[in-house]
């Protein structure tokens, strides 16, 4: 290959890759956002890891009181919550006092009956973030589109393991999407509003479904 053929190589794969490489850096999620949302839910996952744990060791009055704090975390966020935020964790908190109660009892067989519970208090909050986000988005308010679609990513991310429903490659896709929007709109790079609505819409609709299946075991 003589020395312009070269040169004409080199200017194709600058033409062709340097954009692409610099569409996938403007991809990059938010870590302080992401991180933020994801502490969060995972305030809650530790209290109901010991719930778990406790439960198989046939330690039911640690296994209730595991449930208790989970129930207490989600209190102190409601505390901390506006424009009656409240009302979803409330819903979480029922549900995690009332499995408390039936452990303590001696009525619950299995963990698969305390995971109900968690399913349905993580459906709950992720349905409640889904739908501030979409209030959001009504006002055009970017960031704090970003912000709710963050916290109910990481709520439906829980929701999804307890429900073992996380295998599902369209389950996956939709929470790493739902990942990287979150973060570009609160960066203030959303992209149009096509694409926006999607992505906002494809979360929507596995909360949706994430809510059939709650419904159904309850």
């Amino acid at each position: 290959m003589d020395y312009k053929k070269i040169v004409l190589v080199i200017g194709l794969w600058a033409i062709i890759w340097v954009p692409a490489a610099g569409a996938s850096q403007s991809q990059k999620e938010v870590p302080g956002v992401l991180s933020e949302a994801k502490a969060i839910a995972t305030g809650l996952d530790k209290d109901l890891q010991k719930v778990r744990e406790n439960f198989l060791k046939k330690d039911l009055k640690a296994s209730a009181a595991a449930l208790r704090k989970g129930a207490a975390y989600l209190a102190s966020l409601e505390a901390q919550a506006a424009e009656n935020r409240e009302q979803a964790y409330l819903a979480g908190m029922e549900g995690l006092e009332r499995a408390a109660n039936r452990v303590e009892k001696g009525t619950v067989k299995s963990v698969k009956e305390l995971e109900r519970e968690f399913e349905s208090s993580y459906h709950a909050l992720a349905q409640y973030h889904y739908l501030r986000a979409t209030e959001y988005w009504a006002k055009k308010e970017t960031a704090n589109v970003g912000q709710e679609l963050s916290t109910a990513n990481a709520y439906f991310e829980s929701g999804v393991k307890e429900a073992g429903r996380k295998e599902r490659r369209e389950v996956r896709f939709v929470i790493e999407d739902t990942r990287i929007l979150a973060g570009n709109l609160v960066q203030g790079a959303g992209g149009v509003n096509e694409e926006v609505e999607k992505g906002i819409k494809a979360l929507g609709m596995e909360i949706e479904k994430l809510g059939k299946i709650v419904k159904e075991i309850e």
